[in-house]
């Protein structure tokens, strides 16, 4: 490649050999008129073909005049021209940066380095990203770092891992176009211009997230249902079981919130048996409540025996009793604080001779509900119950009502 000619000096004083001037001291000459100036020097580094770097004011215009003098504390602004097969990289010595334009006082010698790089040989790198979820994607070696879309410039042959980061309430699904992986990190090698997607998406479940994040710990969670952006929710994620398990957290826990209760009296025998629960399992593709889940449950009381079986849990939302005639079983659903209430029709009475009601609040009708049941052995509980104690619940089907 044809290198521009440059003049390289010495020292100011030779370079200027043919001038009258006089050494001044600190790197500044006199002219003719006893006018201090001072000798700015212009480097062309790199593949630098056809350009120019010219100032203002006028005085350098390289590659033909690379060295000038200026007045001693002129402000010279450098700006580098490229051709359509040039890259700049950027300025070093008295100048820094990468932009093509760099301002610097003249006020003793001065000398910059002016890097640039030929495209003959460069491949660009153009990385967007998809799906509904958001992230960044960055590059090594450096060149690409990007949360929408970008292109970085390498040299072919060039090796570049690709490592895509979602954002908090997000997940990294896979890359499509040059690279096909469904790790977060990818490796291409640039013989050509190539395009490449970081896909991420809005998590619907738990298991997503664990899915793209193998070491995430348990914790709290946004998920969206169906993966819909516009329709968050708050899930606790149990991680550290495979797949992940998806939970509803409970905002009002107090003994008298989200307990089911088995009382006393009647045929049944001993203690009454109440169990309180402070997240629900939950499926986020159906919004069915396991009502049997008691891993964030606690029980108190019994032993209570019904039928010669011992009852030592309460399913979630049911309220059983066998005092013959009395509704004397006791709940309490509350999803106050979720983004869900209970489905129209969710709830029924059964069992034998049963009796009880289901009571909503009155400014929070559809998410927080009294129950009572009982009968002959009696209950109020999800519809489809036959013998809702110990593991015997059916599920609670629930609504997305934000």
């Amino acid at each position: 490649m044809k290198t521009p000619k440059l003049v390289h000096a010495r020292s100011a004083l030779g370079l200027f050999a043919g001038m009258a001037l006089l050494y001044a001291g600190c790197g500044s000459f006199q002219g003719q008129d006893s006018t201090a100036v001072s000798a700015l020097t212009i480097t062309v580094k790199g593949d630098f073909a056809g350009g120019t770097i010219v100032s203002q004011p006028a005085g350098i215009d390289c590659g033909t005049t690379c060295s000038t003098i200026f007045n001693t504390g002129t402000m010279v602004t450098l700006t580098a021209s490229l051709t359509d097969s040039t890259d700049f990289v950027g300025w070093d010595g008295d100048c820094t940066g990468n932009s093509p334009t760099c301002s610097l006082a003249v006020d003793k010698v001065k000398n910059v380095g002016a890097t640039f790089r030929s495209k003959i040989n460069r491949a660009n790198l153009e990385v967007s990203l998809g799906g509904g979820g958001g992230g960044l994607v960055s590059s090594v070696p450096f060149g690409i770092q990007c949360g929408n879309s970008c292109t970085g410039g390498f040299d072919k042959g060039t090796m570049v891992t690709l490592t895509a980061t979602p954002d908090s309430t997000s997940i990294f699904t896979g890359w499509t176009g040059a690279c096909t992986s469904s790790a977060r990190t990818c490796v291409v090698t640039l013989s050509a211009d190539m395009q490449v997607t970081a896909n991420f998406a809005n998590p619907a479940s738990c298991e997503q997230i664990r899915a793209d994040a193998p070491t995430s710990g348990d914790g709290n969670r946004k998920l969206f249902v169906g993966g819909n952006k516009t329709k968050p929710w708050d899930a606790f994620c149990l991680m550290s079981v495979i797949p992940a398990v998806t939970y509803l957290p409970l905002a009002n826990v107090a003994a008298a919130q989200n307990y089911s209760q088995f009382s006393a009296g009647g045929s049944a025998t001993g203690t009454t048996v109440k169990t309180n629960y402070t997240k629900l399992q939950i499926d986020p593709a159906t919004f069915a409540v396991n009502t049997n889940d008691k891993r964030y449950a606690t029980t108190t009381g019994g032993p209570l025996t019904t039928g010669g079986t011992s009852v030592t849990a309460m399913p979630y939302a049911t309220a059983m009793g066998c005092q013959n005639g009395t509704a004397n079983g006791a709940a309490n659903i509350d999803l106050t604080g979720t983004q869900f209430a209970v489905a129209t029709g969710a709830l029924a009475l059964g069992g034998t001779a049963p009796t009880g009601t289901t009571t909503p609040a009155p400014n929070d009708q559809l998410r927080v509900f009294a129950l009572t049941g009982g009968g002959n052995c009696g209950f109020n509980a999800p519809k489809g119950a036959t013998a809702p104690y110990n593991n015997g619940g059916v599920v609670l089907n629930l609504v997305y009502f934000p």
